[in-house]
């Protein structure tokens, strides 16, 4: 009777630490899914708002142009100027929509945006308050005038608010990011005060017999192995949040986190390219065919140049390279010219080839120029932009002050 009474005890023991491992293996699931869906819905969210102010900066950008041409004379038929025009303000209004739907927005990045919005409807209204009479008469001096002394300043308010927007969303991503990450850190110090606590347990019943303890370096066994894989799902969630999932390169948040410390004394060489047009791929052929060229390209960019720079993809079709310490001025700018010459070439895409020029800026970096990335970013796309609006196709290069 007691041989039989110590065996219920016995597979007591056993049955509580098998109720024990299941609630650590409970746990490291939910902490596991926890991490992949909140990053996961995070980096959703963040690529939907930046996707929607990038797209209502470009149309803005594409319909300024087409003023600017207008007030040079480039442009006079202005039946089809606006229809382009009244086209791109349908997208900056689909763009906006898309924007407000989304509801994990901070206050701070509804501000400005809801500012940039005021400035573009008041850049509309003025836009078409000036009317097609300069046109009309060639009085494109006239146009000229207006168009810079009280529309133009409008659309560069406009961008930077939308830029300043995208940054304020950024950061409210890496304050989302570091809060999941300690969220995270609660769960597994949960975890392993229960695995403690069941491990003492299990010591208490198994010191009474061998097979039990035999048991339970099994079972610490085991926990080690789920320890590793816990360990090894959490760099994989970490490295989501610094690299691009398309193309496989690190992303705005990951330059920021390699160079920052850098700006304030340090000297290297940057630049920028992206495609010039090349929403006429996604509209063309769909986004599935733009992300398999996008892929193509940024393979073609690791093979022949990561050697020489950190390559970056910060935004879209958008590259930031951050060439080597040894790399010098006249050098960057030759490399820059292979990287134009590379991106510029034509890629066999679903078997069909596809070609497309690109722009890019070169900035010779020296120390203190910029207080922050951002502003090295600024500098970076403003000499990009001049570029396209020059005719594209070329590299410039920002100017130090």
């Amino acid at each position: 009777m007691a041989k039989e009474k110590s065996r219920f005890k016995g597979s007591g023991a056993y049955v509580f630490a098998g109720i024990l491992l299941a609630i650590v293996y409970l746990l490291n699931t939910f902490l596991v899914e926890g991490i992949y869906w909140g990053n996961q819905n995070v980096s959703q969210t963040t690529s939907k708002t930046m996707n929607s102010l990038n797209s209502i900066n470009g149309q803005l950008s594409e319909i300024n142009n087409d003023a600017i041409s207008i007030a040079a004379g480039i442009k006079t038929n202005m039946d089809a100027i606006v229809k382009d025009t009244n086209n791109r303000y349908a997208n900056i209004v689909d763009a906006e929509h898309t924007f407000e739907s989304i509801s994990d927005i901070s206050d701070t990045a509804k501000r400005r945006y809801t500012y940039a919005k005021n400035i573009i409807n008041t850049y509309k209204k003025r836009l078409d308050d000036m009317g097609t009479g300069a046109v009309t008469s060639g009085n494109y001096e006239e146009m000229g005038y207006i168009l810079k002394q009280d529309i133009y300043p409008m659309q560069v308010v406009a961008s930077e608010m939308l830029t300043s927007t995208i940054d304020v969303v950024s950061r409210d991503t890496g304050t989302i990011m570091r809060k999941n990450t300690i969220r995270s850190y609660a769960l597994m110090t949960l975890m392993m005060v229960v695995a403690i606590l069941g491990e003492i347990a299990i010591w208490l019943f198994a010191k009474k017999a061998k097979k039990a303890r035999l048991e339970l370096e099994e079972r610490e066994r085991s926990l080690a192995e789920v320890d590793a894989k816990l360990k090894t799902t959490r760099q994989k969630a970490s490295d989501l949040a610094v690299i691009n999932v398309l193309t496989g390169m690190k992303n705005r948040y990951a330059l920021d986190n390699d160079i920052s410390d850098r700006l304030e004394s340090g000297r290297f060489q940057v630049a920028v390219f992206d495609m010039d047009n090349f929403r006429s791929i996604n509209d063309t052929y769909g986004y599935d065919f733009g992300d398999e060229y996008l892929a193509a390209v940024a393979e073609k960019l690791k093979e022949e140049f990561s050697e020489v720079a950190e390559i970056y993809n910060i935004t879209g079709n958008e590259f930031c390279f951050v060439f080597n310490k040894n790399i010098s001025e006249s050098q960057a700018m030759g490399i820059a010219q292979n990287i134009q010459r590379v991106m510029s070439s034509p890629y066999e895409v679903l078997n069909l080839a596809v070609q497309l020029p690109c722009s890019g800026a070169v900035y010779h970096y020296l120390p203190g120029d910029c207080l922050n990335v951002n502003s090295l970013l600024v500098k970076l796309d403003t000499a990009m932009r001049n570029a396209k609006m020059n005719g594209g196709n070329m590299i410039s290069t920002v100017m130090n002050i």
